[in-house]
């Protein structure tokens, strides 16, 4: 084969691969994809990084495993479980004489073996309606009234009367 045959299939001196196998990038491509991550760094990112929401679906989150636990407790133990709902957080305790007297036992959080309690993020609130410091579970688990939490816009309804889940 002659070097002209080469040329004209595009494969002459001067070429290592045909046209079409070209890579790179056009000088248009690079400032359109510049420009669409500018517009996502300004409009999303900062939604992504908001601690004071990710800290209430966080608290909230940790509630809800909360109150979960303590009806769950309350039906185990057959000993009512108050949950208690206070301006800094919340903590579980049990009635010392299985009784609905005073709740000065503090529920031990089997994963970790520490009381069941935890503390509100700082930019977080929580709220009741209606407004109480309590939640109390009987030993069916059931509560005596209907209690919605709110915390930092995320609301959780506790149930009334709450019936126990199949097969506990």
């Amino acid at each position: 084969m002659s070097l002209n045959g080469n040329r004209a299939k595009g494969l002459g001196r001067g070429r290592s691969s045909p046209p079409f196998l070209s890579s790179g990038v056009t000088l248009t491509e690079l400032v359109l994809i510049m420009i669409l991550v500018a517009i996502l760094s300004l409009f999303i990112l900062p939604r992504l990084f908001d601690l004071t929401d990710f800290g209430a679906h966080g608290y909230f989150d940790s509630l809800d495993a909360a109150l979960g636990y303590a009806r769950k407790e309350a039906i185990t133990s057959e000993c009512p479980v108050q949950v208690s709902l206070a301006s800094g957080g919340y903590a579980l305790a049990q009635a010392s004489q299985c009784t609905n007297g005073s709740y000065s036992i503090p529920v031990v959080n089997a994963a970790t073996g520490h009381p069941y309690a935890t503390t509100l993020p700082s930019g977080v609130a929580q709220s009741t309606n209606p407004a109480t410091s309590s939640i109390v579970f009987d030993a069916t688990g059931s509560t005596p009234a209907t209690e919605t939490v709110t915390v930092s816009g995320v609301d959780f309804q506790e149930c009334s009367p709450c019936t126990p889940e199949p097969g506990l």
